[in-house]
C-alpha cells in the first residue's frame, strides 16, 4: 500500500494534516454548492444537499481543532495523574510540550518566568527524575557533545 493511499484513509496523518484535509474539503463543497447554483434553480435539492454535507465537514473541523487544543502536557497527565502536584515538575513538561528541546538553563528560565523562582539544581533535579520515569528523554546536540537537551518522549 503506498503512502497516498495510507493518507487517503486518514492513517497516520497529524492533527494539522486533518484539520487542513478537512478544510480543503471544506471550500471543494462551497465551489460546488456555488456552481450548483448557477446551473440552475431547478436543482435546489441537490444544492441543499451539498450546503448540509459542506456545514457536516465545517462542524467535524470545528471539533477537530477543539481536540486540538489538548496538549501533549494534558495528554501525558492523564498518563502520569501525579505531575500536576508538583508545580515545577509540571512546569517543565509544559515548557517542552511548547518548545524544541531545551537545556537545563533554558528550561530553568521558563519555569522561573512562570512560577516567578526556581533554582536551577531543583529543576535539574526534576529532570532527572522525569528522565527517570520515561516522561522526558536526553536529545543529543551534535554540535556540542557535553550539552544535554531534554524533550518529552512522544507516545
Amino acid at each position: 500500500m503506498s503512502k497516498r493511499d495510507s493518507d487517503s484513509r486518514g492513517d497516520n496523518l497529524t492533527l494539522e494534516e486533518v484539520e487542513d484535509k478537512l478544510s480543503e474539503i471544506s471550500d471543494r463543497l462551497a465551489r460546488v454548492e456555488a456552481l450548483i447554483e448557477r446551473i440552475g434553480p431547478g436543482i435546489e435539492e441537490v444544492s441543499d444537499s451539498a450546503r448540509v454535507i459542506r456545514e457536516g465537514f465545517e462542524f467535524y473541523d470545528g471539533l477537530v481543532k477543539l481536540m486540538g487544543k489538548f496538549t501533549k502536557a494534558e495528554r501525558l497527565e492523564s498518563r502520569f495523574g501525579d505531575l500536576k502536584k508538583d508545580d515545577i515538575s509540571w512546569k517543565i513538561i509544559k515548557a517542552l510540550d511548547d518548545s524544541r528541546p531545551l537545556n537545563i538553563s533554558q528550561i530553568t528560565a521558563v519555569v522561573r518566568s512562570e512560577r516567578g523562582t526556581a533554582s536551577r539544581r531543583i529543576v535539574r533535579e526534576r529532570v532527572n527524575m522525569l528522565v527517570g520515569r520515561g516522561i522526558l528523554k536526553v536529545v543529543d546536540d551534535d554540535e556540542d557533545e557535553r550539552a544535554r537537551y531534554f524533550a518529552l518522549v512522544r507516545d
